[in-house]
């Protein structure tokens, strides 16, 4: 970027950056709640269990999917 001043660009960098730290930490967050809530459950088999998990992967790839052709 030229022209800028480089704390002004430096400041924008760190901005940036923190923001998509925060972000990654809020869905890391997110998804290991998740996980949580299938872990705890009391699952009477180990086919009700994997189920859960099936779900949970799914999830997880029509999200990324999403991003992948809507995203940025």
């Amino acid at each position: 970027m030229e022209g800028l001043d480089p704390k002004i660009l430096n400041k924008l960098k760190e901005k940036v950056q923190r923001e998509l730290v925060q972000k990654e930490k809020e869905t890391i967050e997110y998804w290991l709640n998740e996980l949580i809530k299938v872990y705890q459950k009391n699952h009477p088999t180990l086919a009700d269990f994997k189920a859960d998990i099936r779900k949970y992967i799914d999830r997880m790839k029509n999200r990324l999917e999403i991003l992948k052709t809507k995203g940025f």
